[in-house]
């Protein structure tokens, strides 16, 4: 379980940094996981549910994300 911790913190830096990256900044710029590049962007989608919770990153009414700043 220790191992698995790190790897998701590391999966939720990575979507902020693509997301950061393709300059998703609003609902105008707002990209799908996989337009930014992100592997396998259908896995872990608890992960990306807790980015949206936490206000980290917003999501769109067709399932595009920015991030929240």
């Amino acid at each position: 379980m220790a191992s698995v911790l790190p790897a998701l913190v590391l999966r939720q830096k990575r979507i902020v940094k693509l997301l950061e990256k393709a300059g998703a900044f609003s609902k105008d710029t707002a990209k799908g996981l996989d337009e930014i590049g992100l592997l396998n962007p259908d896995t872990f989608p608890k992960i990306t549910e807790k980015l949206v919770r936490d206000n980290v990153i917003s999501v769109t009414d067709d399932g595009k994300y920015y991030l929240c700043r």
